[in-house]
């Protein structure tokens, strides 16, 4: 059921697709590598969720960016060049043509500018993907103090003091995991998120606690993309006791389990929307 593919410019990106065997009609899920981590996702995510999909007659391919594991660095090709390079490989060679992309932090992050530039991706999967901070981040902060015993209390002003103090002195030095991250500004994400659900685009959205310094609050979302996150279309989950790779089994279980319900509605529901045959 697993084949290893090569892509990309000279096909020197490789990348390994689940479900290789199943029926050109089927759906894909492009998995993007996160970060520095190779293909397989952390602990083993992306080869775990693609093996429970396949089995639901949805195929995988996961891949590693340009400069990740074995990938070679390409000159002007990052990982959102080789995400929408994937989707070209993928139809043309394999008939592929409903694709689901996503993955975790710079994963989603490529992802999303993938999806907004291609018609054929008709739903993202977000793991700690783009938050905004306002007044109910600041909110959860706070509430999350109060539940700090007392005793606590007087260390936690001292470091929000010192933070505070830092940030002044530094000037534009990055504070926060948001600043090493490549997202549009607050009214462009709403102008994007509210086009993709124009298009009939699904999107799950998944926070962890290990996301603190972006998200603290599930109110946050709709700051964030404004009142189109009501749609039905959208799905968003804030797990506070999970870490931001999933580390726990029981942690990658729940995630595991989420997008296995999730996604195979939401590949139904994009075909409905568009009153075609996948």
């Amino acid at each position: 059921m697993e084949k290893i593919v090569q892509f990309g410019p000279q096909g020197r990106l490789v990348g390994v697709l689940t479900g290789a065997s199943l029926p050109d009609s089927a759906p894909v899920l492009v998995l993007p590598s996160a970060g520095l981590l190779p293909r397989a996702g952390p602990f083993r995510l992306h080869v775990e969720l693609a093996r429970r999909l396949a089995v639901r007659g949805i195929r995988t391919f996961r891949f590693e960016s340009p400069g990740v594991g074995e990938a070679p660095r390409l000159p002007r090709f990052g990982s959102r060049e080789a995400t929408l390079a994937a989707l070209d490989h993928l139809a043309s060679e394999y008939g592929c043509r409903q694709f689901a992309i996503g993955g975790l932090c710079s994963a989603a992050d490529a992802s999303w500018r993938a999806a907004i530039d291609d018609r054929r991706v008709c739903a993202v999967v977000m793991l700690d993907g783009m938050s905004f901070v306002g007044p109910w981040f600041h909110v959860g902060r706070l509430a999350n103090v109060l539940r700090r015993p007392a005793r606590d209390w007087p260390g936690v002003v001292r470091r929000l003091w010192l933070r505070l103090r830092s940030r002044s002195q530094a000037g534009s030095v990055p504070q926060d995991m948001g600043d090493y991250r490549d997202w549009p500004d607050r009214g462009d994400a709403q102008r994007q998120f509210a086009a993709l659900l124009a298009r009939g685009v699904y999107s799950l959205w998944v926070y962890t606690g290990g996301y603190g310094d972006r998200f603290l609050h599930p109110r946050q979302f709709a700051w964030s993309f404004g009142a189109a996150v009501q749609d039905a279309r959208v799905a968003m989950h804030y797990w506070p006791d999970c870490d931001h790779t999933f580390y726990g089994r029981a942690h990658r279980d729940r995630l595991l389990a989420t997008v296995e319900q999730w996604l195979p509605g939401a590949f139904s529901g994009a075909v409905e929307a568009k009153g075609v045959r996948p």
